[in-house]
């Protein structure tokens, strides 16, 4: 008896705990993010169907977007942007039910096709969501939180060339990607804002980012399953390092918003 009343406080507790507009920021950015790793997942299903940590981090992606949708649902500061949220809504159960079909070339295209779709309406939510916040540092968390979404939109569009889904867009894509990437990379080390840990950060990022190109580049002299590894490997430690970096400046807008109610 006092194990579910002790699960039931918590359950209270962290239904009651409000996300800040930081928290907030971060949390719908991530979307952009999981619109494009479930992509880049679910085709590696489909490319390496036994590797099980493939089908592992699809479910993931899945249950961690679906629960994003129910904390920005829950968030009351951004009331005003209810239609924007449910279009994002709409346009994710449309493209969860593609995730559930046999992984092919030709149902991979189709659900390329949705993500690209999602990500539109979940990056315009994150614009007016920055917008209200009406704070200098929220532009560099959704900055900065779109690079998370840059470095698996690069695997996304790797994965789609390699199994030949569009007869080479797929690949002038890529490159458009890690330009905007490197660009806004630079954009985010010349901010005054940064602290000495997210240049030291962000520094390493783009040893990462170089590393990849190699890659894309044909620098690297390794079969298709190991450049495979190789690419998605690292650009997923390109998320992480923008995750991290998305984190501090989502702490810094949440510690001038505080200054400035004061």
């Amino acid at each position: 008896m006092r194990f579910f009343i002790l699960v039931f406080l918590v359950c209270i507790t962290g239904n009651a705990m409000a996300l800040t507009m930081g928290e907030a920021i971060n949390i719908a950015g991530k979307q952009r993010m999981l619109s494009q790793r479930i992509a880049q997942s679910y085709m590696l299903t489909g490319i390496q169907p036994e590797k099980a940590r493939y089908h592992d981090q699809l479910n993931k992606c899945i249950s961690e977007f679906q629960s994003n949708l129910a904390a920005l649902q829950n968030f009351p500061d951004a009331r005003p942007l209810t239609q924007d949220l449910l279009k994002v809504r709409a346009l994710w159960n449309e493209y969860h039910q593609l995730t559930k079909i046999d992984p092919n070339p030709k149902n991979a295209a189709a659900l390329v096709t949705k993500s690209n779709e999602l990500l539109a309406a979940a990056h315009a939510y994150v614009g007016k969501l920055e917008k209200l916040s009406n704070s200098s540092s929220a532009e560099l968390v959704n900055v900065s939180g779109r690079q998370r979404m840059l470095s698996q939109r690069i695997a996304k569009n790797y994965l789609a060339y390699y199994w030949k889904l569009d007869e080479g867009k797929s690949l002038e894509l890529l490159y458009s990607d890690l330009a905007e990437y490197e660009l806004m990379l630079s954009y985010l080390k010349d901010s005054t804002l940064n602290t000495d840990e997210i240049t030291r950060k962000i520094l390493k990022t783009e040893g990462h980012l170089k590393y990849a190109s190699k890659g894309f580049d044909g620098d690297m002299t390794l079969d298709g399953d190991r450049l495979i590894f190789v690419i998605t490997g690292t650009t997923d430690i390109m998320l992480r390092n923008m995750d991290e970096i998305t984190k501090m400046y989502a702490n810094l807008l949440d510690s001038n918003t505080t200054i400035a109610s004061r």
